[in-house]
């Protein structure tokens, strides 16, 4: 929606109730279970020249690595593990010990199944002398899939859910089978475990069944389930399955599941933080419902990048690329969040374009042009079928950034990108002349002249 329909100052807090997580509203009237669930969810405000820091809790990888490589080596840890999961009856701390051999044995493989969608299963949970020395990443795989198998029979919810993922993705010894993975899955759900009831909703809606969808989806809401509450967010913003459109309470989802958001799930503080920064342009939600606040959406923004969605790194990169959201230019932000972008996986090659551009001009008083670096985000960027990039990499070529100038290549690209919709390279089709060294100065001064009047538009050339 365009900023135009915004209201004016002066009526801001007639306009709007707090989107902070700390006033969150029951659900359909539904109590929750105190207001400390909620004291955790907004993350604090911070100095626009703060750096990116990691994930609290994330626990680094190499940290990670390294103590799982610790444990393996000493078989007394994981022995005393497993004695004490053994002598108790305790479900929830043999789930726990099945889940640390899954995490530190061997990742799941398509390894051939013994028996008709069956995992092969032990008669005993203690591995022979022989393993317990060697300590065998795919032995401790195998006692974690007895213990679940165990645990998911004996009517644990978790390791049902668990069970039923492995039947859903073919893990651990399973065959893709739907049917048994949504029985699982239901088992679960009947131990009122949230990700279960989201699950067998999601299977409900895939068989037109919408009441009972929602009905599920709404008991896992009320988990804090976070898939849960995004589905209804979407439910309700748009009238999906056959639900009256209801904007409020699609908004007040929303908010749940951006308050919950893990790694696992980052993107709804995305979309919130889209919405108050009125940049969420398939739906035209009204001011009263949805005040815009750019400071908030920054927040927003922040949380889902810290979670490490890609699209809200590459969206922080360039708030501090333009000095947009209130955020103050900084070159070093604005290339650190890009690259967390590149590193998520689900870029779609802007933050690769983004790098690309920042090291062909580089930035006074903070790092050097490197064409090297140019030169590969662009090629980076053209993996992914980026139509700019392609146009970027005919510019290159021509003018020899990085490469030696070869007009044919640089024709082929200008030439891909023209076929992918880029205006520039049509236009550059078109003309007679070539670019030469001179030429691109003036492009680098027009490419750092837009970073400070904030115009995006000024690219390559």
């Amino acid at each position: 929606m365009a900023n135009g329909n915004m209201a004016m100052p002066g009526n801001h807090q007639q306009h709007r109730k707090s989107w902070s997580p700390n006033t969150l509203e029951p659900l359909d009237g539904v109590a929750m279970n105190g207001a400390s669930v909620f004291g955790f969810h907004t993350p604090p405000r911070r100095s626009n020249n703060a750096s990116p820091r990691p994930r609290s809790g994330s626990h680094s990888k190499q940290n990670s690595v390294a103590t799982s490589v610790s444990l393996l080596n000493d078989a007394a840890i994981v022995a005393k593990y497993r004695e004490a999961a053994i002598k108790t009856n305790d479900a929830d701390l043999q789930l726990s010990y099945a889940k640390y051999l899954l995490e530190i044995g061997e990742p799941s493989s398509a390894e051939p199944v013994t028996s008709a969608g069956s995992s092969t299963e032990r008669s005993s949970p203690i591995p022979p002398q022989s393993e317990q020395e060697s300590m065998g990443k795919k032995q401790l795989t195998q006692e974690a899939i007895y213990w679940i198998d165990r645990l998911a029979k004996e009517g644990q919810p978790e390791a049902q859910f668990i069970r039923g993922t492995w039947y859903e993705d073919g893990m651990y010894n399973t065959k893709k089978n739907a049917d048994k993975a949504l029985r699982w899955f239901q088992s679960a759900s009947k131990g009122d475990y949230a990700p279960a009831h989201y699950k067998v909703g999601h299977y409900c809606e895939k068989r037109k069944d919408y009441n009972k969808a929602v009905v599920l989806y709404k008991k896992a809401a009320t988990h804090n389930d976070v898939p849960a509450n995004h589905r209804l967010a979407i439910v309700y913003l748009y009238g999906e399955l056959s639900q009256t459109r209801n904007m409020k309470s699609g908004l007040q989802y929303l908010k749940r599941a951006a308050s919950f958001a893990t790694e696992s799930c980052p993107k709804s503080p995305f979309v919130l933080a889209q919405i108050l920064a009125r940049e969420y342009k398939q739906l035209d939600i009204p001011d009263d419902i949805a005040f815009p606040d750019d400071g908030e959406a920054l927040e927003w923004y922040k949380k889902s990048a810290e979670l490490l969605y890609g699209p809200a790194n590459n969206k922080l990169g360039y708030c501090y690329e333009y000095g947009t959201l209130g955020c103050i230019v900084d070159p070093f932000l604005s290339v650190q969040h890009y690259e967390r972008a590149t590193l998520t996986g689900d870029s779609d090659g802007e933050a690769e374009m983004a790098l690309s551009g920042w090291y062909l001009s580089g930035a006074e008083n903070y790092f050097e042009a490197d064409d090297t670096l140019a030169f590969k985000y662009a090629s980076m960027a053209v993996e992914k079928g980026l139509p700019k990039a392609q146009y970027a990499m005919g510019y290159y070529y021509e003018v020899g950034i990085s490469v030696p100038v070869d007009i044919t290549k640089a024709m082929e690209f200008y030439k891909l990108a023209a076929d992918n919709g880029n205006k520039e390279a049509k236009a550059r089709l078109e003309q007679q002349s070539s670019f030469d060294k001179s030429q691109h100065k003036k492009s680098i001064r027009r490419i750092k002249q837009g970073r400070t009047t904030k115009n995006q538009s000024c690219a390559i050339m």
